[in-house]
């Protein structure tokens, strides 16, 4: 199989972007690489930081580790990413970074949250530890959450403090630019310290609260799903809803992403008696039901966020799913809900 149809092939991408001699990766840890590209969401934290040290040694760049945030587009963690690009303050990219994580990447690696009277505390956290220090995968993981913030809350988005396992690197620019001046080294934990205040702040201002309500329900019944049963039909569920407002998403889009030729993937669907087209419509329409009853969203804005390229083709669709129009289902809706 090629390796830009493997699951780790985007991580790879992002080394080469980084600077990195892949030729060069691959000779020198090739058992890391090979985990890396067949098993990324599982790959153990020992071989992450192995890569990544290599990739700071081979292109020249020590802070590597908080350089990925910078190289890999939000999107690449897929469900994960989803739910993390929908948080409307900081707190729910906490609680997301809490919740979601060990799902992403189920190798002994979590993020935990710590509020006291006035502050709040970030760790990055090892199920096991060893001799390795794991800078690097520390420093991209904690650096992801300054990183993300910041383009929308400016300075307030550096921690006041900052502590690390490890002992302190030759040069501290790189974790200066992230995480401010106040660090400290050879800690208990990896942290990051902020003022309680920061959790109320907006990081998104067009995500009204209801919808991200939905779409987190609907991303914790798929993660439950998929934890009960490893299916393709529910992988298939989980593409799906990753990629909702999509207008054109087809077979052929998940076959790559499953990494499977097109004639294989609808093999192996048949298999299964699983009709692509008809997980499609019921993944929209059960989306589309939520957001008429619970939201105020118009129906054009419904429509796009279902993957419809305009408000009459949704609504010809919605209409041969229910039998109604979308704004009969919204009234009708409104008029069984349950009094107050």
């Amino acid at each position: 199989m090629k390796i830009k149809n493997l699951p780790g092939a985007w991580m790879l991408e992002t080394f080469r972007r980084g600077g990195v001699d892949i030729d060069k990766l691959m000779k020198q840890l090739p058992d890391d690489v090979e985990l890396m590209l067949y098993e990324m969401d599982s790959i153990p934290p020992d071989n992450i930081d192995r890569l990544l040290k290599a990739c700071a040694d081979i292109s020249g760049n020590q802070d590597f580790g908080l350089t990925i945030n910078e190289l890999v587009d939000i999107t690449m963690y897929g469900l994960f990413g989803y739910i993390l690009l929908h948080s409307n303050t900081v707190e729910d990219l906490l609680n997301s970074l809490v919740r979601y994580h060990s799902v992403h990447h189920n190798a002994g690696i979590f993020y935990n949250l710590i509020c006291e009277d006035h502050i709040v505390k970030i760790q990055f956290c090892y199920h096991q530890t060893n001799c390795l220090s794991h800078r690097h995968t520390t420093d991209w993981g904690l650096g992801f959450i300054p990183y993300f913030i910041k383009p929308l809350l400016g300075n307030i988005a550096q921690p006041i403090s900052a502590c690390f396992t490890y002992d302190a690197p030759p040069s501290l620019r790189g974790l200066h630019h992230y995480f401010g001046t106040n660090l400290e080294f050879n800690q208990v934990h990896n942290e990051l310290i902020y003022p309680r205040s920061i959790l109320k702040q907006r990081i998104t201002e067009k995500t009204d609260p209801v919808l991200l309500k939905i779409l987190r329900e609907e991303a914790d019944k798929l993660l439950l799903e998929q934890k009960k049963d490893n299916s393709l039909k529910k992988a298939i569920h989980i593409f799906i809803f990753e990629n909702i407002g999509v207008n054109k998403i087809n077979s052929s889009d998940a076959a790559k992403i499953f990494n499977l030729s097109l004639s294989t993937f609808k093999r192996k669907m048949a298999a299964e008696c699983i009709d692509f087209k008809k997980e499609k419509e019921s993944i929209r329409n059960v989306m589309a039901k939520q957001l008429l009853s619970r939201t105020t969203l118009p129906v054009s804005e419904i429509a796009e966020k279902t993957g419809f390229s305009n408000a009459s083709s949704f609504t010809r669709f919605f209409i041969r799913c229910n039998r109604q129009n979308p704004l009969q289902f919204r009234n009708s809706s409104r008029l069984n809900e349950p009094k107050r």
